[in-house]
């Protein structure tokens, strides 16, 4: 993996543990489940980061390392 691609990884983990944290209130008040435009949020960020990889996997089939 190059290092944008180890860099958008590493945002998406960052984002979503802001999000879960955040939506549930985990550690700073009282805890509520995940709201279902959250969960929409997350799997529209992690398709895309897939998608993204996917397409870059592809496009980088006949190089060599």
């Amino acid at each position: 993996m190059r290092k944008p691609e180890m860099m958008a990884i590493l945002a998406c983990i960052l984002l979503s543990l802001a999000v879960f944290i955040g939506s549930t209130g985990l550690g700073y008040a009282v805890y509520r489940p995940l709201r279902y435009y959250d969960i929409f949020s997350l799997v529209i960020a992690w398709s895309g980061l897939a998608f993204h990889l996917w397409r870059g996997r592809r496009a980088g089939q006949g190089e060599q390392p």
